[in-house]
């Protein structure tokens, strides 16, 4: 994976009680929901997370976790139209939605009127790269095995220190006082998660040339269940509190099961599918975890095992 570079825009950050974690790589793909930004020009020359201003005339986006600044290949999955953007702000926060989009990239898409629809969302890491001033040999790059059987957590190497001591999901309130430290500012984010480096076993080269789109759509597929009758996986009641790995967000309760059945002892975290409002209404997670070194290991089990778009969620 190409690495971002650390900027206040990767920090994690919270949203109506939800935490949010920036990914630190480029590479991102995804099909949802796209939306008009603001609904119109609501936003119209406010600053962005990146300190740019708004402009609704403009080819930009916003996005709740890739890199900022990026530029992303968005598809109308509808009519076919596709349009390079900058993902330059963040959100949007409504549940089912992966983008939001420019009023003048919704007109080049075909949905201003309708203000949603379905579309493949792409980064795009050569032309992300040199838009920040980046070469592709001063970032680090690290292939992620994607046929590679799931690592057992007993190998993986275990994360640095952070500077606290996380206390266990049992006792909520001192976790949560915890996690936004003690700063006088109550939206204190925890610290970012950590991100377990290994080796590559491919050269610098070998990697570059690899080509990383190719591998996403594979991890995307889930496993064949070969056994015809495995242990069923219950939908479950949304808990109050608790620290959880959401491997994805589904349209059908057939797909997240099946996800879920894929990833069968892949953890000794309770594996489990909940609820959703929006397009995809179904959600396969792990947890709740006792801490956050826990989930910052099992969601570096995750990405390396292909599904890419795992992330760390807090429900208070």
């Amino acid at each position: 994976m190409t690495m971002a570079p650390k900027k206040a825009t990767s920090r994690p950050y919270q949203i109506k009680g939800v935490w949010y974690y920036p990914q630190p790589h480029y590479e991102y793909v995804e099909e949802g929901t796209a939306s008009l930004y603001g609904g119109g020009d609501v936003f119209h020359g406010r600053p962005t997370a990146t300190g740019e201003r708004y402009d609704m005339n403009g080819i930009t986006a916003a996005h709740k976790t890739v890199p900022l600044p990026c530029m992303a290949k968005v598809t109308n999955l509808e009519n076919g139209r596709e349009l390079i953007v900058k993902v330059n702000d963040r959100g949007p926060f409504i549940p089912g939605r992966i983008i939001d989009v420019s009023r003048r990239s919704a007109q080049l898409l075909g949905f201003e009127r309708q203000g949603l629809t379905k579309v493949r969302v792409e980064t795009l890491v050569p032309e992300s790269l040199a838009l920040n001033g980046l070469h592709p040999s001063t970032v680090m790059v690290a292939q992620a095995p994607v046929s590679s059987p799931p690592i057992s957590r007993a190998v993986l190497p275990v994360a640095a220190a952070a500077p606290f001591v996380t206390p266990k999901v049992s006792d909520p309130e001192t976790l949560f006082e915890a996690l936004e430290g003690n700063d006088g500012y109550e939206n204190s984010p925890p610290p970012a998660p950590i991100i377990v480096t290994r080796a590559p076993v491919p050269g610098p080269r070998e990697a570059a040339q690899t080509p990383f789109v190719e591998s996403v759509v594979m991890a995307e597929a889930p496993a064949p269940i070969t056994n015809p009758s495995p242990l069923p996986v219950k939908l479950e009641a949304r808990p109050a509190t608790g620290i959880f790995v959401y491997v994805g967000e589904y349209e059908t309760y057939a797909k997240a099961q099946s996800v879920s059945r894929s990833l069968d002892g892949f953890a000794d975290s309770p594996l489990g599918i909940i609820k959703n409002r929006g397009p995809q209404p179904y959600a396969a997670r792990l947890g709740p975890l006792a801490s956050m070194s826990e989930a910052n290991q099992l969601l570096d089990q995750l990405v390396n095992a292909g599904h890419l778009i795992s992330r760390i969620v807090i429900q208070r």
